[in-house]
């Protein structure tokens, strides 16, 4: 196993670039500079288009650049953070590895930093809200746990903020995993595997190896919970340390948790234990029953008692957009803004009732996945389709001769059609399947623009 680069009183005079002024840009320049490193931003976009984070740094007092990557003075690094925005494949990258400069990611750099224990969780969908669920569990132990990563709130922020925390629970995507060294977690959690980002990866098989590093470091004494064995995670979890547990949707394994005759079902080698029903879940869906397993059995592995596994199980309130009800007037307007991939909008549609009129919302950035596999499922769930973004073209492609389908071009116009004309019943559903980025800042703010258009103050 791999040690950290370096350690806390190593950091003092050590220039770092930062590559990136994203979020985790940010909380990594920020964590070094109260570490003691002499730091320099670099952003390849001009300052206008990053005045937010540029507004952040000058705050802060610290360097940096915009415009392209020049390296302020022309010293070299004794290493660089690369945020999660930036491929692996980007010149400036290629050109530190060439001159021998290691190149490490936010979530990385932060673990060097914190010493209480770390949980890690990857996969193409359900991270937030597993990450959310276990964090919400082990605070009803008793415990101080925090969300942090790629949720939306930067592991080095954390690291600052919650120096004391006993559990971070962190999402980590497969961006961030490319670039880890000694990142190790003493429970790994991958919650699936569907096609995603493929754009950057190139292919599944590459995907799946980059969200595989979860485990590269872990060891005989730590624990990878996985979901039902099929190729793809056999490929990357047959040669991995840790101790494998299984979540599985038909029955309980002899090593994991279940879901066996309407029951959640824990089993970690000492006997089989009843959880509680699935009626008795907060969020409905299969995928959900899947989310609350993985977090059962979790926080069983960190010691949390049955009961307080119990308790925060009935007790989560889920997540922001993801199938979040935020507006009921006649018609019931669900944000799941979450949904950045064709896999989100399969769970979304299949968590429709059958007797539900749905209009639904989709489009975006292409992330290289294709669309035709949802044709069928769409044409059986949506009664009208109103596309937005750059991908409209495609999903009216692939989709169009299945349901009633008209590009809309915008969010803005989408709702405004879909709120003069759905009937009185029907559900409006934003579940984009696609990257947000042509249009919005991020999910996030494509999720609270849907709800300052429709009004929507609060959840329902």
């Amino acid at each position: 196993m791999s040690s950290p680069l370096y350690s806390e009183d190593e950091l003092a005079g050590k220039l770092v670039w930062v590559i990136g002024m994203g979020r985790s840009g940010i909380a990594a320049a920020r964590l070094l500079k109260e570490l003691g490193a002499d730091v320099l931003v670099t952003e390849k976009k001009r300052a206008e288009e990053v005045q937010p984070y540029v507004a952040q740094l000058d705050e802060l007092e610290i360097d940096y650049e915009t415009g392209g990557h020049r390296g302020g003075d022309g010293r070299m690094p004794d290493f660089a953070v690369v945020s999660p925005g930036v491929p692996t494949s980007a010149p400036i990258l290629e050109w530190l590895v060439d001159h021998g400069r290691q190149v490490v990611s936010e979530v990385e750099l932060a673990s060097w930093f914190y010493y209480g224990t770390v949980i890690g969780v990857t996969g193409s969908n359900g991270k937030t809200t597993t990450v959310s669920w276990i964090t919400h569990i082990l605070r009803e132990a008793g415990l101080y746990a925090v969300s942090t990563g790629n949720i939306g709130y930067p592991f080095c922020d954390m690291v600052l903020d919650h120096v004391k925390a006993s559990h971070a629970v962190v999402e980590v995507s497969s961006y961030q995993l490319e670039s880890i060294l000694s990142f190790k977690p003493h429970v790994s959690l991958l919650t699936n595997l569907s096609p995603d980002h493929l754009e950057r990866h190139g292919s599944m098989e590459a995907y799946a190896r980059a969200k595989a590093n979860i485990f590269k470091n872990q060891d005989e004494g730590d624990f990878a919970v996985l979901p039902s064995t099929n190729g793809l995670i056999a490929m990357v979890s047959t040669t991995i340390r840790p101790q494998k547990l299984y979540v599985r949707l038909d029955r309980c394994p002899d090593l994991g948790a279940g879901f066996e005759e309407g029951n959640l079902v824990m089993n970690i080698g000492a006997g089989r234990e009843v959880l509680l029903s699935a009626g008795e879940l907060p969020l409905p869906g299969l995928h959900n029953i899947a989310n609350a397993l993985m977090a059962a059995i979790t926080c069983r592995l960190l010691m949390v008692p049955t009961e307080a596994i119990v308790r925060g199980l009935r007790s989560f309130p889920g997540v922001p957009h993801r199938l979040e009800k935020v507006k009921m007037n006649g018609r019931v307007w669900v944000n799941d803004s979450k949904s950045t991939n064709i896999d989100s909008l399969r769970v979304a549609l299949e968590s429709v009732d059958e007797s539900e009129d749905v209009w639904l919302i989709a489009g975006g950035q292409d992330k290289g996945a294709p669309y035709g596999p949802l044709r069928e499922l769409v044409g059986q769930k949506v009664r009208k389709l109103l596309l937005i973004g750059e991908t409209a073209p495609m999903l009216m492609k692939a989709w169009g001769e299945t349901v009633s389908a008209e590009v809309c071009g915008t969010l803005d116009k989408a709702v405004e059609r879909a709120d003069k004309e759905a009937p009185h019943g029907t559900t409006i559903l934003l579940s984009p399947a696609c990257a947000s980025f042509d249009q919005f800042k991020n999910f996030e703010h494509r999720g609270e623009v849907f709800k300052q258009l429709i009004g929507a103050g609060v959840k329902v």
